[in-house]
């Protein structure tokens, strides 16, 4: 059992906060994912203008690389030592609040804007969940995401391990919990990936119904 195992297990969802109180961060690259920069950059997916929602957002790059003048992101993590230092970092950086918010808070808690979200990005937060609660989250994103609006869904890491976090995925797994509300528009089973990661990400956008 990992170190992140070990203490997820013994303290349950407050074990993240002293994950990042002790620097124990392997999921933290430094940077977006070259899968997302594909989907944007070299794929040319259309984002949707609006509001999005990055639940699990770690340091908010990818909070930043999805934000512009016509949409506001906000970063959602159940730490508050993170959710501190990225707010500090924020104003350090000159980023204003219209284009980025970072927020301390439980996912399955959070109560969407009147307009919803048109868009959310979940990479190694669903991995991150007990498999128990997986109706759980597809049920509360189909209600944070606006009719027509999409959720891009890194599917991470997909594999057949026992253990967790990160708990294994599968295409399946996705189908089944999202196929009642959404479509599935957008599918890359060999995306560009992170090295120590490559061939065990999937990319993939849903289109909420």
């Amino acid at each position: 059992m990992s170190q992140l195992q070990n203490i997820i297990n013994n303290e349950g969802e407050s074990g993240w906060d002293t994950l990042w109180q002790k620097d124990i961060t392997p999921w933290d690259f430094g940077d977006s994912s070259p899968a997302l920069k594909q989907l944007i950059e070299e794929k040319k997916f259309p984002l949707p203008e609006g509001r999005g929602l990055v639940p699990g957002c770690g340091k908010g790059f990818d909070v930043y690389y999805l934000s512009s003048e016509k949409r506001h992101v906000t970063g959602l993590d159940i730490s508050q030592t993170l959710i501190d230092q990225v707010q500090k970092e924020q104003k350090e950086l000159n980023v204003p609040d219209s284009k980025v918010t970072f927020q301390q808070g439980n996912f399955f808690d959070l109560n969407p804007p009147e307009e919803k979200y048109q868009f959310i990005y979940d990479y190694t937060f669903m991995c991150a969940i007990p498999p128990h609660l997986r109706p759980k989250w597809a049920s509360k994103m189909a209600e944070l995401i606006s009719s027509g609006g999409i959720l891009i869904a890194l599917m991470f890491p997909i594999s057949n391990h026992t253990d967790g976090p990160p708990y294994a995925l599968s295409t399946e797994i996705y189908q089944e919990l999202l196929g009642e509300n959404f479509i599935r528009e957008y599918f890359d089973e060999n995306p560009n990936s992170f090295e120590r990661r490559k061939g065990k990400e999937h990319m993939s956008v849903w289109r909420r119904k």
